[in-house]
């Protein structure tokens, strides 16, 4: 299960920053199949979004561990 979370959270992570990086580099994110081109208005939105949702993956599994280890 937490396997599963760390798999997703990275995924979204990727999924969110990296048309950012590809922006910044001079490279056109919209050539690339990432879920934020699906959303061409609001593609600053869908990035922070998805990049706050793996991190928010990414943690809920680190506490997860965690509390196993403590408990």
């Amino acid at each position: 299960m937490l396997l599963i979370l760390e798999i997703a959270g990275v995924i979204l992570l990727l999924q969110g920053v990296a048309p950012l990086v590809q922006r910044m580099s001079g490279t056109d994110p919209e050539e690339s199949f990432f879920i934020v081109n699906s959303f061409p208005d609001h593609q600053g939105l869908a990035s922070a979004l998805l990049t706050a949702a793996g991190v928010l993956l990414l943690v809920l599994a680190f506490r997860v561990r965690r509390s196993r280890r403590s408990g």
